[in-house]
């Protein structure tokens, strides 16, 4: 279900790239899909296994920032960064 909300996402930020909000919406929608199928995969793959799951959770960050770098969109950015601040924060407590 999360990769067909994923996959229906992506086509919709393919089709609607030049309408800014709604485009914004649908690449939300595309990340937050991404982030679950990640949390699940790592959650699948080592049940129980904290290190994967934030290892995949950095992944995701980095992703955000890229794509917030590369689309100039500012809160993908932020929200990328305070993402890997507050999972590099919970790993060190």
């Amino acid at each position: 279900m999360t990769t067909i909300s994923m996959l229906v996402f992506g086509l919709a930020v393919r089709r609607l790239n030049g309408r800014k909000i709604i485009f914004q919406m649908a690449l939300m929608g595309m990340v937050l899909s991404l982030l679950l199928l990640t949390v699940n995969l790592a959650e699948f793959m080592a049940p129980g296994k904290v290190g994967i799951l934030y290892i995949f959770l950095f992944i995701n960050c980095g992703l955000w920032i890229l794509m917030g770098n590369k689309l100039k969109l500012l809160h993908f950015s932020i929200a990328g960064g305070l993402g890997a601040l507050v999972t590099l924060y919970i790993l060190l407590i």
